[in-house]
């Protein structure tokens, strides 16, 4: 099922994981987007990220001096 929040894709993906020589199949959850979309969207779930924009590492305007 895919549905969007944010613009956010959110699927299921199986994959294949080798154990004993056998191949057992292993359904992951996907959420594909943006990471800042992401913390926005599910903010319990990501708030052991940090993440850090352009616009916050650019000093501010205070320390500009207008002459």
């Amino acid at each position: 099922m895919t549905y969007k929040i944010y613009g956010l894709k959110i699927y299921t993906r199986t994959t294949n994981e080798k154990i004993n020589r056998k191949y057992i199949p292993k359904m992951l959850g996907v959420i594909e987007g943006p990471i800042n979309k992401m913390i926005k969207a599910y903010p319990e779930e990501f708030s052991f990220m940090r993440h850090e924009t352009k616009r916050s590492l650019r000093p501010s305007a205070k320390g500009k001096n207008k002459t």
